[in-house]
């Protein structure tokens, strides 16, 4: 032989090295669960129990949140941003007339700055 090292070989080499250099990976465990670890991210639960809509272009939405700090979003089908539900406190939100609607627009959006997030159908504004 005449000393010098075939490519196949210094490429092995160069695999091993960089392999053992590397970190290895670890992982979280949560006691006596079967996760693999990650980040748990809670969202809240919101309930709509009135989205009323009338023919003048009014709505008004009462709902309610599972966290009594949320602030409520509402919005329209296309995304469109309608106005806030204000906050009565106790996770309690609602009486809260929206701007001007022209049409009906079938469902809101309501979004919580908690992450939640619920769809709730109009219907016919009652007393």
């Amino acid at each position: 032989m005449n000393g010098t090292c075939h490519p196949a070989i210094w490429l092995a080499i160069l695999v091993a090295v960089t392999l053992g250099s590397m970190p290895s990976p670890t992982y979280a465990s949560g006691g006596s669960g079967s996760g693999g670890g990650g980040i748990t991210i809670q969202v809240d639960s919101i309930k709509v129990s009135k989205c009323y809509y009338n023919t003048g272009g009014e709505m008004l939405i009462k709902a309610s949140s599972s966290d009594a700090a949320a602030r409520l979003f509402a919005y329209r089908p296309d995304g469109t941003y309608a106005g806030e539900v204000q906050n009565g406190g106790g996770s309690r939100y609602g009486g809260t007339a929206m701007p001007y609607i022209p049409y009906d627009p079938g469902y809101m959006t309501i979004k919580s700055s908690s992450g939640g997030s619920v769809n709730a159908p109009t219907t016919p504004f009652q007393i």
